[in-house]
C-alpha cells in the first residue's frame, strides 16, 4: 500500500519517522504504545549471548545492548522467522513484539530495556488534524486506552499472567 492510499496508521517508531519524511503530507500525531517489545530465551537470561532482531531496528539494537552486555551478537532477521530461529536454537533470544508472546509460552520474557521508550506511534495525513471526523477517532481511540492499559483487559484480550504484564509495563498513550 503506497502513501497514497492511506489516511493515518500505527507504525513502529522506525516506520513512523520514515514516512514523514518521505512524504510531507503526513505527521506524526504522537506516541501510541511503550515498552511493547520483549526479550524472549528459555534457559538462563544472562546466557543469551546471540540476539535475533526484525531487520532496521537500531533502536531496538541499541536498547538490547544497553541493558544486556553480554550479548555477543546480534542478527538482523526476518520478523516471522524469529520465532523459528529461536525453536531451532539458531539464536539465543530474540526481541518481539509483545503482541507474538503468547505464540512462544514454552519460553520465559524479560523487558528490553530499564526505561520507557517509545515502539509506535500514531501517523496521520496533516489534513484530517482538526476534522470532526478525526476528533471522533480521537474519543473513541482514548475510550480504547483506558481500557487497555488495565491488565484485567489485556490478559483477556492477548492472555499471559498478571506477572507479565506488571513486568514488561506496557503503556498505551492518550492523544490530545
Amino acid at each position: 500500500m503506497s502513501s497514497d492510499e492511506i489516511d493515518m496508521g500505527f507504525y513502529c517508531s522506525h516506520m513512523a519517522l520514515h514516512l514523514v519524511n518521505a512524504n510531507d503530507r503526513f505527521v506524526i500525531y504522537g506516541p501510541i504504545i511503550m515498552n511493547s517489545e520483549v526479550l524472549v530465551y528459555e534457559g538462563n537470561i544472562a546466557d543469551v549471548r546471540i540476539l535475533g532482531i526484525a531487520h532496521k531496528r537500531e533502536h531496538i539494537q541499541k536498547l538490547v545492548k544497553e541493558k544486556y552486555n553480554q550479548l555477543e551478537e546480534i542478527k538482523e532477521i526476518m520478523v516471522g522467522v524469529l520465532p523459528y530461529s529461536l525453536e531451532n536454537n539458531q539464536i539465543d533470544g530474540a526481541a518481539i513484539d509483545i503482541t507474538k508472546a503468547v505464540l512462544l509460552p514454552k519460553f520465559s520474557f524479560a523487558p528490553i530495556s530499564n526505561h520507557d521508550y517509545i515502539s509506535y506511534c500514531l501517523v496521520v495525513r496533516k489534513d484530517l488534524v482538526g476534522t470532526e471526523a478525526f476528533d471522533d477517532f480521537l474519543t473513541i481511540y482514548n475510550q480504547a486506552v483506558e481500557e487497555l492499559n488495565h491488565i484485567e483487559t489485556l490478559i483477556s484480550a492477548m492472555g499471559m499472567t498478571e506477572e507479565f504484564w506488571k513486568n514488561m509495563n506496557t503503556k498505551f498513550l492518550r492523544l490530545e
